[in-house]
């Protein structure tokens, strides 16, 4: 029996502990504007089987359809007690979650249908459909190109599943729980960027922060930010109670204050990934990679993202919109000519921090650094 009140990982990590004599399973198309490859056989990791889907003779580039399959098999957990404690609540079912890293890693936009559920009965196998089967589908965007741009050069490969999926076993379960609400916001930024791409902006800043405070909680030493952050409180602590109490105190009481921004700022030091590829050469299109450009372009993201959350101010208009084609005819990263205007609003260059296409791929990058950094090198960063 399973005691109350304890962090319990995610349903799609507990699986693994439920791959000997496989009862139940369920079987789910994932659905994808981009083409994916992998072999024959798929890729295996624990309980789950991923594997790649033709295209139809008539399908076309950019249009949504299913790329994957996704299955897993498992014993029957039913039996066990459930866990009261909620602070594991991720808000998706199994598929879901394993879905929404699926995305991350690929870097994709990926979502499933209604799975089919399979019950194995001494040999037996039944599969029935829950529902009515609906298809996913996503936003559309009124512009000619999408607001991030699908790679259309080469099918992304999925046998660089295994590596991040396998290592989740290995995860302390608050790092589980953090990650895959990091991965469905990012996720679902990615899913509704065309259509909603201010909501895209709020949910991919989300996806660091709850990266970030995963990091610092493990990482940071609480007394010392206290102490420089807040002298006068961390002199009145020593004085009653000694370090002792410093300690207790910034670990409970002020863990809530570290200023959100140089959480998010630092985590973005600490993970931050290579540029993209392929990348325009237009260097006047590209966002400095130096720590100084990156922060100031990151700070300004961070402001809008409070400006709109805290006082209804929206995110400026060019933010909105596909990004601007460089000279040699790539995406460019940052806007140059300016200004930009939407009526008789006008914004500066200066003002316009990057497109929303670069942020989600340094999103991507730091989430996938930090989870390789979890799992300890098990698997390998993609840039």
């Amino acid at each position: 029996m399973t005691a109350p009140n304890v962090v319990q990982p995610p349903w799609s990590v507990r699986l693994w502990q439920y791959r000997d004599a496989p009862t139940r399973g369920w079987t789910t198309r994932l659905f994808s504007d981009t083409d994916v490859q992998g072999t024959a056989d798929g890729e295996s990791a624990g309980p789950y089987r991923i594997a790649s889907l033709d295209a139809s003779s008539d399908h076309q580039m950019g249009q949504l359809r299913p790329v994957m399959e996704l299955a897993s098999w498992f014993r029957d957990p039913s039996d066990e007690a459930p866990v009261s404690d909620n602070s594991g609540w991720t808000g998706l079912s199994i598929h879901q979650e394993i879905t929404a890293m699926l995305s991350l890693i690929l870097g994709v936009r990926l979502r499933g249908d209604d799975p089919v559920i399979h019950r194995n009965n001494n040999g037996t196998i039944t599969s029935y459909h829950p529902s009515a089967g609906t298809l996913p589908s996503a936003p559309t965007s009124p512009w000619a190109s999408p607001i991030i741009p699908v790679p259309t050069d080469t099918p992304v490969d999925i046998a660089s599943v295994r590596g991040y999926l396998g290592s989740l076993p290995g995860l302390a379960p608050q790092h589980a729980i953090d990650l895959v609400r990091a991965a469905r916001q990012y996720a679902d930024a990615l899913w509704i960027a065309d259509g909603e791409p201010e909501l895209a902006w709020l949910m991919l800043v989300s996806a660091v922060e709850v990266a970030a405070t995963s990091h610092q909680v493990a990482t940071a030493d609480y007394a010392q930010l206290v102490t420089s952050s807040f002298p006068l409180a961390a002199e009145a602590l020593v004085k009653r109670g000694g370090d002792e109490l410093l300690v207790r105190a910034a670990e409970t009481e002020f863990a809530g204050l570290i200023k959100a921004t140089g959480r998010f700022l630092s985590f973005a030091r600490v993970f931050r990934p290579n540029p993209p590829e392929p990348r325009t050469t237009d260097q006047s299109a590209q966002l400095p990679w130096s720590r100084r450009g990156m922060e100031g372009a990151l700070k300004r993201v961070y402001e809008y993202r409070s400006a709109r959350l805290h006082a209804g101010a929206p995110f400026p208009w060019p933010l909105l919109i596909p990004p601007p084609i460089a000279s040699d005819g790539l995406p460019a990263e940052r806007f140059t000519n300016g200004p930009y205007g939407s009526g008789d609003t006008t914004w500066s260059a200066e003002e316009l921090p990057m497109t929303l296409a670069l942020f989600a791929h340094l999103v991507r990058g730091m989430l996938l650094s930090w989870w390789s950094t979890m799992a300890d090198g098990v698997c390998a960063v993609i840039e």
